[in-house]
């Protein structure tokens, strides 16, 4: 009896020893100060693709200076939250356009709306252990899981007639970023990720650190591919946006 009580006392100390072991291993990824980033940039976007609804379809393929001209309304934010090797972040995409115009003397109007949130979650799943003089590490590699929200309408309009769709859905996806930091103000970063609704997203920058009162300003320029191909009912949204981003990224603590 007596050596049955100290083998189970034993085992439960050493389960009690292992949860708290590893309790101080998920609390230790958490340790550091925490980060928000705000990043504000501009897609300049070549757009093709298809939009119908029924009986009237539209072959999309408008360059960015004819977006400039057609566009009524845009805006595009990244804000960044992190602790340790933990992070959220939420991005808005939101791009409104119309125009009028004639095919083979028959008039056209279309009008489009996309207005696309992110929310998602990172690890930093491997940090290099050599740093740069600024104490930023050299390689760094983000595995990323995450939610998309798209909200897509359009106007199509022929011969006097006219039909809006619209329609809104969510999507699960998942990715990585990858980070890579010279010694100089120099830095590159990517991303790739994937949604189930066939939504891919592939994007690369270059950067450049500027001080500005003990912050670091990062400089951003770089190139964005994005691609949705979604169907409900009899409307079909398939379109893809690809060209040159700027932007900057704004340190806030």
């Amino acid at each position: 009896m007596y050596l049955k009580t100290l083998i189970n006392f034993t085992v439960g100390l050493a389960l009690v020893a292992s949860q708290s072991a590893i309790a101080n291993e998920i609390s230790d990824t958490f340790k550091g100060k925490t980060k928000l980033n705000l990043n504000l940039y501009v897609f300049a976007a070549d757009i093709d693709g298809d939009i119908s609804k029924g009986p009237i379809s539209y072959e999309v393929e408008q360059p960015f200076k004819e977006t400039l001209k057609e566009l009524d309304k845009s805006y595009m934010a990244h804000l960044d939250l992190s602790k340790g090797k933990w992070g959220i972040y939420a991005d808005r995409q939101y791009v409104k356009t119309s125009q009028d115009k004639q095919v083979l003397h028959v008039p056209l109007a279309l009008a489009t709306k996309l207005d696309q949130s992110s929310y998602g979650i990172y690890y930093q799943a491997y940090v290099s252990p050599e740093q740069t003089k600024d104490q930023y590490a050299k390689f760094i590699v983000e595995p990323t899981i995450g939610m998309h929200h798209t909200d897509a309408s359009a106007t199509l309009g022929a011969l006097n007639h006219k039909i809006q769709a619209s329609t809104d859905w969510d999507e699960f996806f998942w990715g990585a970023r990858f980070k890579y930091n010279l010694d100089s103000a120099w830095n590159f970063a990517s991303e790739i990720t994937f949604g189930v609704e066939d939504t891919r997203s592939v994007q690369a920058y270059v950067g450049y650190r500027i001080p500005v009162f003990n912050r670091h300003l990062n400089i951003r320029g770089g190139y964005r591919y994005f691609e949705q191909d979604y169907t409900s009912g009899d409307f079909k949204w398939d379109i893809k946006e690809h060209g040159p981003v700027v932007g900057i990224n704004l340190p806030i603590f």
